[in-house]
């Protein structure tokens, strides 16, 4: 019985030792398997036809397809080592991670044309803008012009007249006897292209005088002057009256009388309306001076005094038109 049981144990350890053995056979066989499909999915990539076996003339019952790799390239048929397998494994791998990482190096970002777009619109609306702004500009600049042309047209039209025409009223003002040609006198503009960012020159020179600075003149030379550019500025713009508070204070009798046969020569006739001989309107006068020989050519002389016994003023007109002489 003993024995029995001996060989029963030893029979028990030899099947499980054959079925451990059959185990690892079928494991063996499902890897090969596995191989095997790497090999024909490899061939596949790499358009290698595989020469087919029918099953029917092959003794092996092996599920699956039956390949006759004796019809196969002699150069394919070469076994290569396995460190060979592994080096073109590697350069697949390397040449794969170069690709893959090249594509996702160049991929294109989905979401550039939406800014795109909305740089494009963005764009768009500055550059309107811009064109809006440009054009604003544009008017305004024109306008500035504009304004700034006649600007100067409304300064350059009565300085030309009163430039021209001031020699010719300081000439009347200075002439005598002894100089018939009178002094010289005009304006120049210090800057002519702009003449606002700069003065006006007046220079008179009265008869026999040399050129001096209006400075240097004595006072009744000045006063001169000064009467030669109101009447020339007058002569452009002309006013229905003058009033002239002792513009002869600082004049020697001599000119006094010049002066005042220049008003009397521009009102006489021009009180009515009437063109005087230069072409300029004539106006009417009133002059405050002391001195005779200015107002005893007047028309009619308007005397102010004070009257004691009402502690007031009081005037006496006296007319002179009736003792004018012939």
């Amino acid at each position: 019985m003993q024995d029995w049981k001996n060989q029963t144990s030893k029979a028990t350890t030899s099947i499980s030792k054959i079925n451990r053995q059959i185990s690892s056979k079928e494991t063996q066989i499902e890897q090969l398997k596995s191989r095997m499909q790497e090999i024909v999915d490899m061939c596949e990539l790499e358009q290698i036809s595989l020469p087919r076996s029918d099953p029917v003339e092959t003794e092996s019952s092996t599920a699956g397809p039956v390949f006759d790799f004796s019809q196969l390239n002699r150069s394919l048929l070469q076994d290569r080592r396995p460190a060979e397998r592994e080096k073109l494994e590697a350069d697949f791998k390397q040449k794969m991670d170069t690709l893959i990482s090249e594509i996702e190096r160049t991929a294109p970002n989905l979401g550039a044309l939406d800014q795109y777009e909305a740089l494009k619109e963005k764009e768009r609306a500055v550059t309107e803008e811009f064109e809006a702004a440009r054009k604003e500009e544009k008017d305004k600049t024109d306008k500035f012009n504009s304004v700034k042309e006649e600007r100067f047209r409304l300064f350059m039209d009565p300085f030309s007249h009163i430039s021209n025409n001031i020699d010719k009223i300081y000439k009347q003002l200075t002439k005598s006897n002894t100089h018939p040609l009178g002094g010289t006198a005009y304006l120049y503009l210090e800057n002519e292209d702009d003449p606002f960012l700069h003065g006006i020159k007046y220079t008179a020179m009265p008869p026999t005088k040399r050129f001096r600075d209006m400075e240097q003149l004595s006072g009744g030379e000045k006063t001169v002057a000064a009467l030669a550019f109101l009447f020339s500025i007058h002569s452009y713009r002309p006013s229905p009256f003058f009033i002239l508070d002792e513009v002869d204070a600082a004049l020697d009798n001599l000119n006094v009388a010049k002066v005042a046969g220049f008003i009397c020569s521009k009102s006489c006739e021009g009180a009515r309306g009437n063109q005087d001989a230069e072409g300029g309107n004539g106006f009417q006068s009133i002059v405050i001076s002391l001195k005779d020989s200015f107002y005893d050519k007047a028309k009619s002389v308007v005397g102010v005094y004070r009257d004691a016994e009402r502690s007031c003023s009081r005037t006496l007109t006296f007319d002179l038109t009736k003792y004018q002489e012939s």
